[in-house]
């Protein structure tokens, strides 16, 4: 038996399942340096809190914005066409606008309200 053979078998690699855990390393790379960036606001906003710095409260302030930014990116990639049956294009296209900008304004809202709460929770866990 060939050595150099042996070893290049020894250790192989199965195709599929190296996309999903890849996928999987990803997802769990976005998700804690997300969750760092939000304990970065929530410290920021306790320090502003226990000090009353107006500096700190205005740096809080636009990372607040900031995250809520980049939370509001990944809600902006789909388009909802419900009403693509339709045979007036014009309507169909005025239709699903109307519920898009629906769906985006409920969405705002949405992580809007959430990036505030889990900034709060972390800030006041500080105390």
């Amino acid at each position: 038996m060939n050595f150099v053979d042996y070893r290049n078998q020894l250790l192989q690699r199965r195709e599929g399942e190296i996309a999903l855990w890849q996928l999987v390393r990803n997802f769990s790379q976005w998700f804690f340096d997300l969750l760092r960036n939000f304990v970065l606001v929530g410290g920021l906003k306790y320090f502003y809190e226990m000090s009353g710095s107006e500096v700190l409260f205005y740096l809080h302030q636009f990372a607040l914005g900031v995250i809520f930014l980049y939370c509001l990116s990944y809600a902006d990639q789909w388009y909802v066409n419900l009403f693509g049956f339709l045979a007036n294009r014009r309507v169909a296209h005025w239709l699903n606008r109307t519920v898009n900008i629906i769906i985006a304004v409920m969405l705002f809202l949405v992580i809007r309200w959430g990036a505030s709460l889990i900034v709060a929770e972390i800030s006041h866990a500080q105390l």
